[in-house]
């Protein structure tokens, strides 16, 4: 009986998971419909996400926590979000959230150099993989002229890992630094979106479904499904986005990515993934 429980609420975990993963590729094409400024794009999208998120939290009882694990992956939380929307903007949709996606690599090399913990052969191995894709985007972006956007992802990456690695710290809370993060956008951001200028229906639409599916319920679904499922099964669900996103750019804003890159976002993915799962079997 408890195994059929089990079962079940693992599931119903990848589900969650799953739809967590597909409103995060949103962001890619909603991204590159929005005549704003990055800053402008993450304020809005984060005032939204703000509401739904507290809403959230008070239906799940969960209390807010405040200190300075929490301000810190709040700040982590804010350039990672930040960059990622100038790096869309700045370079190819598949350039942008494949790069995000060294996260794992980016996780590796920090704890070796912080914590001085020697990654194993099989990190090492994904490390180099991982570089060797990486290079693969900003060979092709010399010609292309996204290599300031690459950066920009590539620096999301790094943040990204840092906000992984602050939760496994004492007084680390994913939702609170979440939502002080979301505070900082908008603080931020208020100079830039009074300088904009293009406020039609069809924006703030797309803004409307930015902030509260692609940044708001993300969060959400995933909060739940990290409730029920592994964060490695969670880690291998959730590779559909980097596939998901540049598909729903290339069918709705006609971009398109070169060979060479398409074959760096194999060697990304396709590394981090066997990563995980040699982990899980660990």
């Amino acid at each position: 009986m408890s195994e059929k429980k089990y079962n079940k609420n693992s599931l119903q975990g990848t589900v969650y998971v799953l739809l967590s993963a597909i409103c995060f590729s949103l962001g890619g094409v909603l991204i590159k419909s929005i005549p704003w400024n990055s800053l402008s794009i993450n304020m809005v999208r984060s005032i939204l996400s703000f509401i739904l998120i507290f809403a959230y939290q008070r239906t799940q009882g969960r209390k807010f926590v405040f200190n300075k694990m929490v301000l810190l992956g709040a700040v982590l939380n804010f350039v990672m979000a930040l960059t990622f929307v100038m790096a869309t903007k700045m370079t190819t949709a598949a350039n942008a959230i494949v790069l995000q996606f060294t996260e794992p690599v980016f996780l590796i090399l920090i704890v070796w150099i912080v914590y001085r913990q020697k990654p194993k052969k099989d990190a090492v191995l994904t490390c180099i993989l991982v570089l060797c894709g990486i290079f693969c985007f900003f060979f092709e972006s010399l010609s292309t002229g996204g290599m300031a956007g690459n950066i920009l992802a590539i620096v999301s990456g790094v943040t990204y890992a840092g906000v992984f690695l602050i939760k496994k710290f004492p007084g680390g809370d994913f939702e609170s630094s979440l939502m002080v993060s979301h505070l900082i956008s908008i603080v931020v951001g208020i100079p830039f979106l009074m300088r904009e200028t293009v406020f039609t229906p069809t924006v703030w639409g797309y803004v409307l479904v930015l902030g509260i599916v692609q940044f708001g319920l993300s969060y959400v679904f995933l909060s739940r499904g990290l409730d029920r499922v592994s964060p490695v099964t969670a880690s291998l669900t959730s590779t559909i986005e980097p596939i998901l996103n540049p598909i729903l750019v290339a069918i709705f804003c006609g971009e398109t990515i070169g060979m060479l890159s398409i074959f760096g976002a194999v060697l990304v993915i396709g590394s981090a993934t066997v990563y995980n799962l040699r982990q899980a079997k660990g």
